[in-house]
Protein backbone atom coordinates (compact mmCIF):
# COMPACT_ATOMS: atom_id res chain seq x y z
CA UNK A 1 0.00 0.00 0.00
CA UNK A 2 1.17 3.53 -1.41
CA UNK A 3 0.68 5.72 1.49
CA UNK A 4 0.15 9.31 0.27
CA UNK A 5 -0.81 12.81 1.70
CA UNK A 6 -2.46 15.45 -0.46
CA UNK A 7 -1.96 19.07 1.03
CA UNK A 8 -5.79 20.11 0.52
CA UNK A 9 -5.01 23.55 1.93
CA UNK A 10 -5.77 25.39 -0.96
CA UNK A 11 -9.53 23.52 -1.21
CA UNK A 12 -10.19 25.07 2.26
CA UNK A 13 -12.52 27.73 1.29
CA UNK A 14 -16.65 27.99 2.02
CA UNK A 15 -16.74 29.11 -1.94
CA UNK A 16 -14.67 26.66 -4.21
CA UNK A 17 -13.72 27.42 -7.38
CA UNK A 18 -10.93 26.65 -9.76
CA UNK A 19 -8.22 25.25 -7.92
CA UNK A 20 -10.15 24.19 -4.78
CA UNK A 21 -12.96 22.45 -7.28
CA UNK A 22 -9.59 20.74 -9.02
CA UNK A 23 -8.20 19.70 -5.31
CA UNK A 24 -11.20 18.33 -4.14
CA UNK A 25 -12.22 16.82 -7.24
CA UNK A 26 -9.12 14.54 -7.41
CA UNK A 27 -8.66 13.63 -3.76
CA UNK A 28 -12.47 12.28 -3.93
CA UNK A 29 -11.47 10.33 -6.75
CA UNK A 30 -8.49 9.37 -5.30
CA UNK A 31 -10.18 8.00 -2.09
CA UNK A 32 -12.87 6.55 -4.88
CA UNK A 33 -10.22 3.92 -6.45
CA UNK A 34 -10.73 0.38 -5.94
CA UNK A 35 -7.98 -1.12 -3.50
CA UNK A 36 -6.04 -2.86 -6.20
CA UNK A 37 -4.71 0.45 -6.89
CA UNK A 38 -3.08 0.66 -3.30
CA UNK A 39 -3.45 4.20 -2.71
CA UNK A 40 -3.86 5.13 1.01
CA UNK A 41 -4.96 9.15 0.98
CA UNK A 42 -4.56 10.97 3.71
CA UNK A 43 -5.91 14.89 2.83
CA UNK A 44 -3.65 17.49 4.73
CA UNK A 45 -4.22 20.64 5.75
CA UNK A 46 -1.68 23.65 7.20
CA UNK A 47 -2.28 24.35 10.56
CA UNK A 48 -3.63 28.26 9.07
CA UNK A 49 -6.45 26.60 7.69
CA UNK A 50 -7.71 25.29 10.88
CA UNK A 51 -10.26 27.57 11.66
CA UNK A 52 -12.20 26.23 8.00
CA UNK A 53 -12.00 22.65 9.46
CA UNK A 54 -15.82 22.42 8.64
CA UNK A 55 -14.65 22.39 4.99
CA UNK A 56 -12.13 19.41 4.92
CA UNK A 57 -12.58 16.12 3.26
CA UNK A 58 -12.95 13.58 5.67
CA UNK A 59 -9.85 11.87 7.31
CA UNK A 60 -8.13 15.25 7.20
CA UNK A 61 -4.94 15.49 9.64
CA UNK A 62 -3.56 18.91 10.43
CA UNK A 63 0.29 19.98 9.68
CA UNK A 64 2.55 22.87 10.72
CA UNK A 65 4.12 24.61 7.56
CA UNK A 66 7.45 22.92 9.01
CA UNK A 67 5.77 19.70 8.75
CA UNK A 68 5.90 16.61 11.15
CA UNK A 69 8.66 14.31 11.43
CA UNK A 70 5.89 11.82 12.95
CA UNK A 71 3.32 12.29 10.04
CA UNK A 72 6.00 12.24 7.87
CA UNK A 73 7.10 9.18 8.80
CA UNK A 74 4.05 7.50 8.23
CA UNK A 75 3.77 8.92 4.00
CA UNK A 76 5.26 7.35 1.40
CA UNK A 77 4.66 10.45 -0.76
CA UNK A 78 3.94 13.91 -0.04
CA UNK A 79 1.53 15.91 -3.27
CA UNK A 80 1.67 19.65 -2.79
CA UNK A 81 -1.46 20.07 -5.80
CA UNK A 82 -1.22 24.06 -5.56
CA UNK A 83 2.48 23.91 -6.26
CA UNK A 84 3.66 24.19 -2.66
CA UNK A 85 5.93 21.48 -1.13
CA UNK A 86 6.86 21.38 2.93
CA UNK A 87 9.93 21.39 3.86
CA UNK A 88 11.45 17.62 4.75
CA UNK A 89 12.99 14.57 3.82
CA UNK A 90 11.86 11.21 3.84
CA UNK A 91 8.20 10.80 1.58
CA UNK A 92 9.08 11.14 -2.03
CA UNK A 93 7.19 14.70 -3.27
CA UNK A 94 5.07 15.46 -6.28
CA UNK A 95 3.93 19.47 -7.09
CA UNK A 96 0.81 20.22 -9.46
CA UNK A 97 1.82 23.48 -11.53
CA UNK A 98 -1.91 24.91 -12.50
CA UNK A 99 -0.25 27.34 -14.90
CA UNK A 100 2.66 29.91 -15.52
CA UNK A 101 -0.68 32.95 -16.05
CA UNK A 102 1.10 35.33 -13.42
CA UNK A 103 4.79 34.97 -14.78
CA UNK A 104 3.71 35.70 -18.30
CA UNK A 105 2.11 39.10 -18.14
CA UNK A 106 2.09 41.49 -15.01
CA UNK A 107 -1.08 42.25 -15.15
CA UNK A 108 -3.26 39.21 -13.82
CA UNK A 109 -1.95 40.05 -10.17
CA UNK A 110 -0.20 41.97 -7.57
CA UNK A 111 3.33 41.60 -7.30
CA UNK A 112 3.20 40.07 -3.81
CA UNK A 113 1.43 37.28 -5.40
CA UNK A 114 3.67 37.02 -8.37
CA UNK A 115 6.72 36.59 -6.53
CA UNK A 116 5.24 34.56 -3.93
CA UNK A 117 4.04 32.26 -6.99
CA UNK A 118 8.04 32.01 -8.30
CA UNK A 119 9.12 31.17 -5.06
CA UNK A 120 6.87 28.09 -5.10
CA UNK A 121 7.32 27.54 -8.28
CA UNK A 122 11.26 27.85 -8.39
CA UNK A 123 11.08 25.43 -5.18
CA UNK A 124 9.28 22.81 -6.90
CA UNK A 125 11.71 22.97 -9.61
CA UNK A 126 14.57 22.12 -7.18
CA UNK A 127 12.59 19.58 -4.94
CA UNK A 128 10.11 17.69 -6.89
CA UNK A 129 10.49 14.20 -8.16
CA UNK A 130 7.46 14.50 -10.48
CA UNK A 131 5.53 17.42 -11.44
CA UNK A 132 2.03 17.10 -12.50
CA UNK A 133 0.48 19.84 -15.12
CA UNK A 134 -3.48 19.87 -16.44
CA UNK A 135 -2.48 20.07 -19.98
CA UNK A 136 0.29 19.49 -22.71
CA UNK A 137 0.23 23.33 -22.72
CA UNK A 138 1.46 23.77 -19.40
CA UNK A 139 3.84 21.11 -19.64
CA UNK A 140 5.63 23.13 -22.35
CA UNK A 141 5.56 26.11 -20.29
CA UNK A 142 6.85 24.40 -17.46
CA UNK A 143 9.72 22.69 -19.17
CA UNK A 144 11.02 26.13 -20.67
CA UNK A 145 10.52 28.53 -18.15
CA UNK A 146 11.65 26.18 -14.80
CA UNK A 147 14.04 23.86 -16.93
CA UNK A 148 12.33 21.08 -15.68
CA UNK A 149 12.86 17.28 -17.66
CA UNK A 150 9.82 16.88 -19.74
CA UNK A 151 10.10 13.19 -18.68
CA UNK A 152 9.39 14.22 -14.84
CA UNK A 153 6.09 15.97 -16.04
CA UNK A 154 3.10 14.10 -16.22
CA UNK A 155 -0.33 15.74 -17.94
CA UNK A 156 -3.01 14.49 -15.35
CA UNK A 157 -6.30 16.36 -16.87
CA UNK A 158 -9.50 17.43 -14.73
CA UNK A 159 -12.91 16.81 -15.14
CA UNK A 160 -16.34 18.21 -15.07
CA UNK A 161 -18.51 17.47 -11.54
CA UNK A 162 -22.09 16.30 -11.88
CA UNK A 163 -24.00 14.98 -14.47
CA UNK A 164 -26.72 16.68 -16.30
CA UNK A 165 -30.03 16.39 -16.05
CA UNK A 166 -31.19 16.79 -19.49
CA UNK A 167 -33.95 17.98 -21.43
CA UNK A 168 -33.72 21.50 -19.54
CA UNK A 169 -35.54 24.36 -21.18
CA UNK A 170 -32.77 27.20 -22.63
CA UNK A 171 -33.29 30.37 -21.22
CA UNK A 172 -32.26 33.65 -22.35
CA UNK A 173 -28.82 33.77 -21.14
CA UNK A 174 -25.06 33.62 -22.42
CA UNK A 175 -22.64 32.98 -19.15
CA UNK A 176 -19.36 34.00 -18.45
CA UNK A 177 -18.18 31.93 -15.50
CA UNK A 178 -14.97 32.14 -13.37
CA UNK A 179 -13.54 34.48 -11.85
CA UNK A 180 -14.02 38.68 -12.69
CA UNK A 181 -10.71 39.38 -13.38
CA UNK A 182 -7.83 40.57 -15.54
CA UNK A 183 -7.00 37.37 -16.32
CA UNK A 184 -10.27 35.71 -17.12
CA UNK A 185 -10.63 38.62 -19.96
CA UNK A 186 -14.08 39.37 -18.01
CA UNK A 187 -14.21 43.11 -19.78
CA UNK A 188 -13.35 41.17 -23.04
CA UNK A 189 -16.47 39.40 -22.60
CA UNK A 190 -19.02 42.27 -21.53
CA UNK A 191 -17.44 44.23 -24.58
CA UNK A 192 -18.08 41.07 -27.22
CA UNK A 193 -21.38 41.00 -26.05
CA UNK A 194 -22.28 44.53 -26.83
CA UNK A 195 -20.86 44.25 -29.78
CA UNK A 196 -22.86 41.21 -31.04
CA UNK A 197 -26.35 43.02 -29.29
CA UNK A 198 -25.62 45.87 -31.89
CA UNK A 199 -25.73 43.33 -34.92
CA UNK A 200 -28.49 40.61 -33.79
CA UNK A 201 -32.13 40.85 -32.56
CA UNK A 202 -31.14 37.46 -30.98
CA UNK A 203 -28.44 38.35 -28.89
CA UNK A 204 -30.10 41.45 -28.15
CA UNK A 205 -33.09 39.02 -26.45
CA UNK A 206 -30.19 37.81 -23.93
CA UNK A 207 -28.90 38.77 -20.46
CA UNK A 208 -25.17 38.55 -20.02
CA UNK A 209 -24.47 36.60 -16.50
CA UNK A 210 -21.23 37.36 -14.89
CA UNK A 211 -21.10 33.90 -12.36
CA UNK A 212 -18.04 34.53 -9.99
CA UNK A 213 -16.26 36.03 -7.74
CA UNK A 214 -14.23 39.08 -8.00
CA UNK A 215 -10.74 38.77 -8.14
CA UNK A 216 -7.45 41.24 -9.71
CA UNK A 217 -9.23 43.98 -11.93
CA UNK A 218 -12.49 43.55 -11.07
CA UNK A 219 -12.89 46.91 -10.17
CA UNK A 220 -12.88 48.01 -14.19
CA UNK A 221 -15.77 45.49 -15.29
CA UNK A 222 -18.05 46.54 -12.38
CA UNK A 223 -17.51 49.92 -14.11
CA UNK A 224 -17.99 48.55 -17.45
CA UNK A 225 -21.36 46.98 -16.60
CA UNK A 226 -22.74 49.88 -14.36
CA UNK A 227 -26.52 50.68 -15.44
CA UNK A 228 -26.19 47.86 -18.12
CA UNK A 229 -29.40 45.77 -17.42
CA UNK A 230 -28.91 43.41 -19.87
CA UNK A 231 -25.34 42.17 -17.91
CA UNK A 232 -25.50 41.02 -13.99
CA UNK A 233 -23.19 39.93 -11.90
CA UNK A 234 -24.80 37.38 -9.61
CA UNK A 235 -21.13 36.15 -8.21
CA UNK A 236 -20.73 32.75 -6.78
CA UNK A 237 -23.19 30.01 -6.88
CA UNK A 238 -23.22 26.78 -5.34
CA UNK A 239 -22.81 24.06 -7.42
CA UNK A 240 -26.73 23.35 -7.86
CA UNK A 241 -27.58 26.83 -8.31
CA UNK A 242 -24.62 26.56 -10.82
CA UNK A 243 -25.57 23.60 -12.34
CA UNK A 244 -28.97 24.75 -13.33
CA UNK A 245 -27.42 28.07 -14.82
CA UNK A 246 -24.81 26.49 -16.96
CA UNK A 247 -27.52 23.96 -18.13
CA UNK A 248 -30.12 26.30 -19.25
CA UNK A 249 -27.50 29.10 -20.97
CA UNK A 250 -27.51 29.75 -25.06
CA UNK A 251 -23.91 29.81 -24.80
CA UNK A 252 -20.78 29.60 -22.66
CA UNK A 253 -18.28 32.77 -23.24
CA UNK A 254 -14.42 32.59 -22.09
CA UNK A 255 -12.16 34.55 -23.69
CA UNK A 256 -9.55 33.86 -21.15
CA UNK A 257 -6.40 35.16 -21.91
CA UNK A 258 -4.45 32.80 -20.24
CA UNK A 259 -5.52 29.35 -18.71
CA UNK A 260 -3.49 26.20 -17.54
CA UNK A 261 -6.91 23.91 -17.85
CA UNK A 262 -10.27 25.46 -18.06
CA UNK A 263 -12.99 23.62 -16.08
CA UNK A 264 -15.76 25.87 -17.43
CA UNK A 265 -15.33 25.05 -20.87
CA UNK A 266 -15.19 21.38 -20.08
CA UNK A 267 -18.02 21.96 -18.04
CA UNK A 268 -19.96 23.39 -20.15
CA UNK A 269 -19.24 21.01 -22.74
CA UNK A 270 -20.92 18.21 -20.02
CA UNK A 271 -24.21 20.20 -20.12
CA UNK A 272 -24.54 20.51 -24.34
CA UNK A 273 -23.94 24.54 -24.27
CA UNK A 274 -21.84 26.09 -26.94
CA UNK A 275 -18.50 27.19 -26.25
CA UNK A 276 -17.20 30.03 -27.17
CA UNK A 277 -13.72 30.93 -26.14
CA UNK A 278 -10.51 32.44 -26.92
CA UNK A 279 -7.25 30.51 -28.93
CA UNK A 280 -5.26 30.04 -25.32
CA UNK A 281 -3.43 27.28 -26.37
CA UNK A 282 -5.03 24.88 -23.03
CA UNK A 283 -8.11 26.13 -24.18
CA UNK A 284 -8.02 24.80 -27.90
CA UNK A 285 -6.69 21.41 -26.17
CA UNK A 286 -8.74 20.99 -23.55
CA UNK A 287 -11.81 21.86 -26.52
CA UNK A 288 -10.93 19.56 -28.87
CA UNK A 289 -11.89 20.75 -32.02
CA UNK A 290 -15.54 21.06 -29.98
CA UNK A 291 -15.80 24.89 -29.44
CA UNK A 292 -15.24 28.32 -31.36
CA UNK A 293 -11.91 29.93 -30.86
CA UNK A 294 -10.84 33.46 -31.51
CA UNK A 295 -8.02 35.27 -29.83
CA UNK A 296 -8.43 37.02 -26.48
CA UNK A 297 -8.30 40.38 -27.49
CA UNK A 298 -10.16 40.19 -31.43
CA UNK A 299 -13.87 40.97 -29.78
CA UNK A 300 -15.17 41.17 -33.12
CA UNK A 301 -14.56 38.17 -33.70
CA UNK A 302 -15.99 36.59 -30.38
CA UNK A 303 -19.08 38.77 -30.94
CA UNK A 304 -19.21 37.14 -34.63
CA UNK A 305 -18.53 34.09 -32.98
CA UNK A 306 -21.49 34.77 -30.34
CA UNK A 307 -23.97 35.54 -33.21
CA UNK A 308 -23.71 32.37 -34.85
CA UNK A 309 -24.68 30.15 -31.84
CA UNK A 310 -27.49 32.81 -30.87
CA UNK A 311 -29.22 32.75 -34.30
CA UNK A 312 -28.85 28.63 -34.50
CA UNK A 313 -25.73 28.50 -36.30
CA UNK A 314 -23.20 25.82 -35.57
CA UNK A 315 -26.23 23.54 -33.94
CA UNK A 316 -23.62 20.70 -33.64
CA UNK A 317 -21.58 22.68 -30.80
CA UNK A 318 -23.52 20.48 -28.60
CA UNK A 319 -23.14 17.49 -29.65
CA UNK A 320 -19.56 17.61 -30.04
CA UNK A 321 -18.91 19.11 -27.03
CA UNK A 322 -20.53 17.10 -25.06
CA UNK A 323 -18.83 13.68 -26.69
CA UNK A 324 -15.36 15.23 -25.90
CA UNK A 325 -16.39 16.21 -22.19
CA UNK A 326 -17.04 12.35 -22.17
CA UNK A 327 -13.48 11.79 -22.30
CA UNK A 328 -12.46 13.35 -19.31
CA UNK A 329 -13.57 11.74 -16.01
CA UNK A 330 -12.25 11.77 -12.53
CA UNK A 331 -11.93 8.35 -12.41
CA UNK A 332 -9.54 8.28 -15.34
CA UNK A 333 -7.66 10.96 -13.67
CA UNK A 334 -7.11 9.89 -10.53
CA UNK A 335 -5.90 6.22 -11.59
CA UNK A 336 -3.32 8.61 -13.65
CA UNK A 337 -2.01 10.06 -10.47
CA UNK A 338 -1.98 7.24 -8.88
CA UNK A 339 0.49 5.93 -11.69
CA UNK A 340 2.55 9.23 -10.84
CA UNK A 341 2.73 8.66 -7.31
CA UNK A 342 3.89 5.20 -7.86
CA UNK A 343 6.65 6.27 -10.25
CA UNK A 344 8.07 9.38 -7.74
CA UNK A 345 8.27 6.51 -5.12
CA UNK A 346 9.94 3.80 -7.37
CA UNK A 347 12.43 6.11 -9.03
CA UNK A 348 12.96 9.19 -7.22
CA UNK A 349 14.96 11.79 -8.83
CA UNK A 350 15.43 14.48 -6.81
CA UNK A 351 18.77 16.11 -6.72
Amino acid sequence: MLRVGLDASASAVAKPTGVAVAIRGLALALGALPAAEEIELTPLYRLSRVKRRSTFLPGAKVFHPRFSLLLARKLDVIHGPDARLPKLRGPSLVATIHDLSVRKDGRFSEPGFRETRARHWEDAAARADRIVVYTEAVKRDVTRELSFPAERISVVPLAASGKPRGGTAKRDHVLVLGEISTRKNTLGAVLAFERARERSPAARRTTLLLVGPDGHGAEAVHEAIRGREHVRHVGWLPAAELAETLETARALLFPSRSEGFGLPVLEAMQASVPVIASNDPALVEVAGGAALHADSEDVAGLAAHLVTVLEGGAQELGSRGRARAAEFTWERSARALASVYRAARSAPCRA
